[in-house]
């Protein structure tokens, strides 16, 4: 959808904008000055919407959702996930030892497994617990006797059939709490996606270059482009607002973490920017068609702030203290508070 209006209105929106300017304007509105200080980004977000305190809150996307979860929660807000999960004895990164893994300890649930990093797999488990869809085996795959694996989870090593199904449920029932909420926080991830041919699911995450290895005709390697990652996102936008609040409100923003390895024949840097860029023009476009749907640039914040402050060491993860500055412009645009997080 493009955005036109005659040339008085033009000059009219740049001179109201204090922050129209690369090298011209206040100096401490001038993108220029902004992007050199050494600290991290300050962006003026202008919220279509505001959020009453009040209103559940579901989120929904890669591992950065789950970090802007955390600093929900400390803030107060009512973020519909918190308390679900799976133990997180059962994620691969577990430690016997430490007691530790999954991002929990020994006995607690991890959320981590709800990471969702192609906008495909979010459609189709939304499409589990909003529009009835089913599978063979609950979608679950029997890579070996005994060993199950879930496409649609993130992290799990492999478990038994019990345990596998019993976790299954537990995330379909984490999913469902997206009927009780009144805002949806949706993290854009990547476009690379694997897809199971037996069942057509679109893959949360592949099962490891062992397996794929072994089972070549089974799993399909996909890089979505925007046309089906623009229907994906108006499909699941459309099916919320049709089994949920039916005034829902989102806010899409795109994960500025980067994937750690691609499948395609190109650069890692290249390729990652690339998948941004599609998950970006989408979620512009949204931003364009929608009064109910806005964009939250999560994304230019951690990107145009200094990568040594802004990213952990390893250049992947994001930095908490740049996580807590993003959310203090977040609460600030949609709360009008940007007060510093307390404790839960």
């Amino acid at each position: 959808m493009r955005i036109e209006y005659n040339a008085g209105t033009a000059l009219s929106i740049m001179r109201g904008n204090p922050v129209r300017g690369w090298i011209s304007g206040k100096p401490e509105k001038m993108a220029k000055e902004r992007l050199t200080t050494g600290n991290y980004l300050s962006v003026e977000h202008k919220s279509k919407f505001k959020i009453d305190p009040s209103w559940p809150i579901f989120t929904m996307g890669s591992c950065f959702a789950r970090e802007v979860e955390n600093i929900l929660m400390m803030r107060g807000l009512p973020l519909l996930l918190k308390g679900h999960g799976v133990p997180a004895e059962h994620f691969e990164s577990w430690d016997e030892e430490t007691g530790r893994g999954g991002g929990a300890d020994r006995g607690q649930l991890s959320r981590g497994a709800l990471n969702k990093y192609s906008v495909r797999s979010m459609t189709h488990e939304l499409r589990r617990v909003l529009a009835g869809e089913s599978y063979p085996n609950d979608g679950l795959i029997e890579l070996a006797p005994g060993q199950w694996f879930d496409p649609h989870a993130s992290g799990l090593k492999l478990l038994d059939r019990e345990t596998a199904f019993a976790n299954r449920k537990r995330l379909s029932e984490a999913t469902a709490q997206i009927k009780n909420a009144r805002i949806c926080f949706f993290t854009l991830g990547l476009t690379e996606t694997w897809l199971d041919s037996e069942t057509g699911i679109a893959m949360n995450a592949h099962p490891g270059p062992t397996w794929l290895a072994r089972m070549p005709e089974r799993f399909r390697f996909i890089d979505y482009g925007y046309d089906t990652t623009l229907a994906d996102m108006l499909d699941t936008i459309g099916l919320i607002r049709e089994h949920c609040h039916p005034e829902m409100r989102f806010i899409v923003t795109v994960s500025p973490v980067p994937f750690g390895a691609t499948f395609k024949d190109a650069d890692v840097i290249v390729a990652n920017s690339a998948s941004k860029s599609v998950l970006r023009a989408v979620a512009e476009e949204l931003f364009r068609r929608f009064d109910f749907v806005d964009y939250f640039p999560s994304y230019e914040i951690v990107l145009n702030s200094p990568r040594t402050i802004a990213f952990e060491d390893d250049q992947l993860h994001i930095a908490r203290e740049m996580v807590a500055h993003v959310m203090t412009t977040f609460q600030g645009a949609y709360l009008g508070d940007a007060a510093q997080p307390q404790a839960a």
